[in-house]
């Protein structure tokens, strides 16, 4: 249930509608309900107030925005209840499974996909229709407001796609009859959709019309149709809306691209200094060539000019996800992932930017082998080795057309009243056109200063007593020193204090900082840091993606590393580290308390300096958290403890992302400083993590090796809450291996250390997670007590994950009781607080069990439609050894419901997975498997 009151349903797919109890619900105007569709397509995620005013009303708020914005927050949350939560300068509404229709249609349309994926198209057929009847006409009708009209037009494309796979489908199953009158309408609605003419042509032609018809049909050499379970790419980022002048270069482009009858791929490479535009003027360019290539647009920053570009494997790997090909069918060679890359784009019409390539050689592997497909590359290289069809040099923007872009930035009125000025500043930028946008920035946040002004403190000819002030271009000797000249437009107007944290935020190797973190980083307090984190936002110096978080554009990254590097001593380098280190222990500190209460762990992590602070679990955090971990033992290996604390402290957060893969080469790292630093407790805590990674990734015979060393280390360091933690993690990879004696052993041990130490959480988790041994072994009863003391432990002690396992634990007692609606019914109610306290292994577990409770209670084809949404779950996750055994229990529930065909293939996924993991079951998925008739017979 979310924190709306109950039976509270919303509807983004025609007018915005709530229901509560089927009575509708009083939303006012429409711009307050432009704001609740805002925090609805971003359902149980905070948005920012910026963000909420930007949307609302664009680039020109109205002075009481903010006002207004907090006014419609709280007359909607005396509508709607406790969901509408207020987080810093945000605010997220938490919106439950099947409350709001978008969610239901995204539900129906993968469950379509994943019948048309197991051969079903009928019923995947049936699924698109039940979607589609969901619309009541445009979504966001008639709601105010530029994120209303984004929205709008994303969702009508969405519609529209599912509707083609429907169409698709319909075409498939003989159904063209009806197809053509739809189909006509519809390309007369979009003339330039060429899937739609396709289709179109395709029923005319199977309908004996072939005359009528104009376009290849789907199928045919030279056709354009996606196949329905895919959603066409659009991968092209943004391009700023000041785009001036390139007439010349984006012809060329256009020209060079736009497919006409070509033998071979077309390619093309925009090169040029930083900063001269490559990457605008490529992304426009394609922009203008979507039409041409209606399978889609393929985008991959490869980093070339970066310490770590990126690996040409990871990109196929991204490419070929875009392309419909999920996780377990990836290929793990790189050759093989290229040959699978080519096949899937071989007839398609689909262009390919790879921005900022270092060389041909990282390329080479990424480039289609269909002359239907196109590439567009961009490379500060001149990429001798590439070959290319035409090749384009950009150079600095002329006089006319930096005029033009600065014109566009700070108001053509500016520029007229003083034009000899203009001209001057548009020289000083050296005609780059970044270095003209930092420029104009600059200018557009003080509309009352003067052109000359500003040439003059570039000049380094303002007031003595201004701080900061100095020459802009110092050691400027040809096009490569105007690329640091630019920043320096804007550096060189900093305070010492804003220029040291400009420079220290570049130590770490993290995407982006929030506020909290940059304060740490430089010893600050947390207002000074957001003043002068928001100067230089204002300057263009760093960029803010959300509400007090920030971020580098690549070359600043650079250029403010490059100074740290000069101005910086090393040890003061190292320290930034250790205190952003210190801080990030602090906070995930707090999100351990939170998520485990009452875990005596919490009081025996390395004592911090660092202010707590809120830690919201997530992707982006925990990369973050590792990247400064490995990078803070390089600088000072002495800090292993620090660091082998602050990982320790992320396994609530790592249960609730499953971002374990992510942990194991950080984790070894931190590891071997430990063993080199012979610190025993950072060698067995950093051990019981990294063995926890393995055990949950199915890795069991590494991962019992791992947890010996650690338990042998912890035991040395007297380290018993930890031994507790490693002798249960020792009897799950026990358990996984089907070793229940050992198992048992093991919990029984974890349960005596738990006991003897004080930890509490250790002996109920023990207790929680033992009862699939207990079961195997057939202490019923115990199993049944094991259960209900976790439960009420949990309970007692507002441990929600706790409670959600013990739950589980029950649905698995009740299962091997013969008691499955009592199992059905449990699985349910602990995956539903899984999900809302966002955990989703639980989910998987949940699902899984569900799918074998209705298999024990004789309902396969329930069994089967369960196991489809369990095995979508582990995908999502990754999670190779619980989709392996998805695998099984979704093969026999096709085979007991007569659907052999669809049983043989899940049975042989399931078999291959569960030989390569040597997981026990694999004997079971041999025994179905054999079972079933041969095929033809």
């Amino acid at each position: 249930m979310s924190g709306t009151r109950p039976g509270t349903y919303f509807s983004l797919l025609g007018p915005v509608q709530a229901h509560r109890d089927d009575s509708p619900l009083p939303l006012g105007p429409p711009q307050q309900r432009a704001l609740l569709a805002m925090l609805l397509c971003r359902r149980n995620a905070v948005v920012g107030l910026d963000e909420l005013i930007d949307g609302l009303w664009g680039g020109e708020p109205p002075r009481s925005a903010v006002g207004t914005v907090r006014s419609y927050a709280y007359r909607l949350r005396r509508v709607l209840g406790g969901g509408l939560l207020t987080h810093g300068r945000g605010y997220a509404l938490q919106v439950g499974p099947g409350e709001l229709d978008l969610t239901r249609f995204d539900e129906l349309t993968t469950r379509a996909r994943a019948h048309v994926c197991a051969g079903d198209p009928e019923a995947a057929r049936d699924l698109l229709a039940r979607a589609l009847e969901m619309w009541r006409g445009p979504a966001l009708a008639g709601l105010p407001g530029p994120q209303a009209r984004i929205q709008r037009e994303r969702l009508a494309e969405l519609r529209l796609s599912v509707l083609m796979e429907r169409v698709e489908l319909d075409l498939r199953l003989g159904g063209h009859g009806g197809l053509v009158t739809e189909l006509t309408g519809l390309c007369l609605e979009h003339p330039l959709n060429d899937r739609l003419r396709t289709l179109r042509d395709a029923a005319l032609e199977r309908g004996g019309r072939e005359r009528e018809a104009r376009t290849t049909p789907p199928g045919a050499p030279g056709g354009t149709s996606t196949p329905p379970h895919l959603p066409v790419p659009a991968q092209l980022p943004y391009v700023p809306g000041d785009f001036t002048g390139r007439a010349e270069a984006v012809r060329d482009l256009l020209d060079a691209l736009a497919p006409t009858a070509p033998e071979t791929v077309a390619v093309c490479a925009v090169g040029g200094i930083g900063g001269i535009g490559k990457t605008t003027l490529a992304v426009h360019a394609a922009g203008r060539l979507r039409e041409h290539f209606p399978d889609g647009q393929l985008y991959a920053n490869l980093r070339g000019v970066r310490e770590d570009p990126a690996d040409p494997a990871a990109v196929l790997a991204g490419f070929l996800r875009a392309l419909g090909v999920t996780d377990p069918a990836l290929p793990e060679e790189p050759r093989e992932r290229a040959a699978l890359y080519r096949t899937r784009l071989a007839g398609k019409r689909i262009l390919l930017v790879l921005d900022d390539a270092r060389d041909a050689a990282q390329i080479e592997p990424l480039l289609p082998g269909s002359p239907t497909c196109a590439v567009l590359v961009t490379s500060r290289s001149t990429l001798s080795g590439l070959p290319a069809a035409r090749r384009l040099r950009l150079d600095v923007l002329p006089a006319a057309e930096a005029l033009a872009l600065l014109g566009r930035i700070v108001g053509e009125e500016r520029i007229a009243a003083e034009p000899a000025e203009a001209a001057a500043l548009v020289e000083r930028c050296g005609g780059l056109p970044l270095a003209v946008r930092i420029a104009g920035s600059r200018l557009g946040a003080r509309p009352a200063w003067k052109l000359a002004d500003f040439l003059r403190l570039l000049d380094g000819r303002g007031p003595a007593s201004g701080p900061g002030f100095g020459p802009a271009f110092p050691g400027r000797d040809g096009p490569e020193g105007s690329v640091e000249a630019c920043f320096r437009l804007s550096y060189d107007l900093l305070d010492a204090g804003q220029a040291r944290l400009f420079r220290l935020v570049a130590v770490p190797r993290t995407p982006a900082l929030d506020l909290a973190s940059a304060a740490a980083l430089a010893g600050l307090d947390p207002a000074e840091a957001e003043r002068h984190l928001e100067r230089l936002t204002a300057l263009g110096l760093l960029e803010s993606p959300a509400p007090l978080t920030y971020r580098f554009h690549d070359l600043l990254g650079e250029f403010a590393a490059a100074r740290s590097e000069e101005r910086d001593a090393p040890g003061e380098r190292t320290a930034a580290l250790l205190r952003l280190a210190d801080h990030m222990l602090a906070c995930a500190r707090e999100a351990y308390a939170a998520e485990r209460p009452g875990h005596p762990l919490v009081g025996l992590l390395t004592p911090t300096t660092a202010r707590g602070a809120s830690f919201e679990a997530g992707p982006p955090h925990i990369e973050a958290v590792l990247a400064v971990a490995v990078q803070t033992l390089e600088a000072w290996p002495s800090a292993v403890g620090l660091i082998a604390d602050t990982l320790l402290a992320l396994d609530p957060a790592l249960d609730g992302s499953f971002l374990w893969a992510a942990l194991l080469a950080p984790a070894r790292r931190v590891l071997r400083t430990a063993e080199e630093q012979e610190d025993l407790r950072a060698a067995g805590r950093t051990g019981f993590l990294l063995g926890s990674a393995l055990t949950r990734l199915g890795r069991f015979d590494e991962a019992e090796a791992a947890l010996h060393d650690a338990e042998r280390a912890a035991a040395a360091a007297a380290d018993e809450v930890v031994r507790t933690e490693i002798l249960i993690c020792r009897a799950v990879a026990r358990q996984g291996r089907a070793d229940w004696t050992a198992a048992d052993a093991l919990y029984r041990e974890a349960i005596a250390a738990g006991t003897a130490c004080g930890n509490a959480w250790g002996t109920t988790n023990a207790r929680s997670n033992s009862v699939s041994t207990l079961l195997r072994l057939r202490r019923y009863e115990e199993a049944a007590e094991a259960c209900r003391l976790s439960l009420a432990a949990a309970r007692e002690g507002g441990d929600r994950y706790g409670e959600a396992h013990a739950l589980y634990s029950l649905g698995i007692v009740a299962r091997q009781g013969g008691r499955a609606a009592e199992a059905i019914a449990r699985h349910r109610e602990s995956a539903g607080l899984g999900v809302r306290g966002g955990y989703p292994a639980l989910e998987v577990m949940n699902l899984i069990s569900e799918t074998a409770a209705h298999l024990a209670a004789g309902h396969p084809r329930e069994a089967a439609e369960c196991g489809e949404r369990a095995l979508a779950a582990t995908q999502r996750l990754g999670w190779r050894a619980a989709q392996a055994r998805t695998l099984r229990l979704l093969g026999t529930a096709l085979a007991e419901s007569g659907d052999h065909a669809r049983a043989r293939t899940r049975l042989t996924q399931a078999l291959a997975h569960l030989e390569a993991l040597a997981l026990p079951e694999a004997a079971q998925a041999s025994a179905v498997l054999a079972s079933l008739a041969p095929p033809g017979h």
